[in-house]
């Protein structure tokens, strides 16, 4: 599941470097000109960095539970994952017609002559140890089953994060990232719902403050943007620990 944290850190520092490049034209612009449009792109990227994030990092852990490399959650959610029968056409099939897969894997394994001669079931057990575990660790079908279930789904709010963790984890998120951040699960909630309503507002509102005159959006600026996304890169970082 790094992969999913080194993507973050990637795009984080896209977020950072945008910002930056915000505040080096500011400093070299007239007061005339409004950079602040930088800054409230920089925060929804942020936002959608901690989704990804979550996105991935529960498809990576349901896909190694799945192989076997992961411990599976006693929590119900794991197991209550639905999968489609046609996205488990190819494993269907082959349980029901073993006996001609396992012979086939053993003549790729071994060649054509090997099949001739007679064997203890002792000699057999690697290949077949092996060729069960490739076929078991062959899980394109699955990550797109889930990818697509998760796909449409949104990982932002507080209980929306802890619903897609249930899957890959028992711990309960934000007890563990209290701990972790060093205060109160109801202030890291309260932080992060905040960050994504104001994201809400500049994805979907525009960011315009209604209790103005026409064109006026609600301020923003480096601080408040910057105290955003270092919350979001601890947030991430802890949870990856966490897990």
């Amino acid at each position: 599941m790094q992969s999913a944290l080194d993507q973050f850190r990637i795009s984080i520092g896209r977020v950072r470097d945008l910002i930056a490049l915000h505040n080096s034209v500011k400093a070299q612009a007239t007061g005339a000109l409004d950079m602040s449009d930088m800054l409230r792109a920089a925060l929804v990227l942020a936002v959608s960095a901690l989704d990804y994030y979550v996105h991935e990092v529960v498809t990576l852990g349901m896909l190694q539970i799945h192989r076997g490399q992961r411990s599976e959650p006693t929590t119900s959610a794991f197991s209550r994952f639905q999968v489609s029968l046609g996205g488990a056409r190819q494993d269907r099939l082959t349980a029901i017609d073993i006996a001609s897969w396992l012979e086939n894997e053993i003549q790729q394994a071994q060649g054509y002559t090997f099949l001739q001669q007679s064997y203890p079931v002792s000699a057999l057990i690697p290949t077949l140890s092996n060729s069960l575990i490739n076929r078991l660790n062959n899980t394109s079908w699955l990550e797109d089953e889930i990818r697509e279930r998760l796909g449409y789904q949104s990982f932002q709010q507080a209980d929306k994060i802890a619903e897609a963790i249930r899957y890959i984890s028992d711990k309960k998120l934000w007890d563990e990232m209290a701990i972790q951040m060093t205060k109160p699960a109801k202030d890291i909630k309260q932080q992060l719902t905040s960050i994504v309503d104001r994201r809400n507002k500049i994805a979907h509102e525009a960011d315009i403050d209604p209790t103005f005159n026409i064109g006026s959006r609600w301020n923003i600026d480096e601080g408040l943007v910057g105290d955003a996304v270092d919350f979001i890169e601890m947030l991430v970082e802890s949870i990856h620990q966490a897990l």
